[in-house]
């Protein structure tokens, strides 16, 4: 883990680094650095939509669900067809009691497209 720290002071743009130092902050269970990292990542590649999702994973895992919320509905806003973000708009508006069927149904819809591609 020291090199790849070292590697981050020195070439803080490296994204397989910030992605390994992420996940291992997050499997350790410390998910506001991990949530540090990932955020890095997500200024670096804007338009890749799995930083975003491990944002939103980590809040959700430090039981902080509104702000889990934010992150789920804003990937939502540029990306309406993405299946991990519906199940995880899906999950967390049933945990917190809120209407979800129009996001279960858009799941369930690109969940049958999906099956019939294969």
């Amino acid at each position: 883990m020291h090199y790849y720290q070292e590697s981050y002071r020195y070439n803080p743009a490296k994204i397989d680094v910030i992605s390994c130092l992420g996940m291992h902050h997050a499997k350790q269970d410390n998910f506001e650095k991990a949530i540090v990292y990932f955020e890095r990542a997500s200024q670096i590649q804007p338009k890749e939509v799995k930083w975003g999702l491990m944002i939103a994973s980590c809040y959700r895992r430090m039981n902080l669900f509104n702000e889990a919320l934010k992150v789920y509905e804003d990937i939502y806003e540029e990306n309406p067809d993405n299946i991990d973000c519906l199940r995880g708009l899906v999950q967390i508006r049933k945990d917190l009691n809120m209407k979800y069927q129009h996001y279960s149904e858009k799941l369930m819809q690109l969940d049958r497209e999906a099956e019939a591609d294969r």
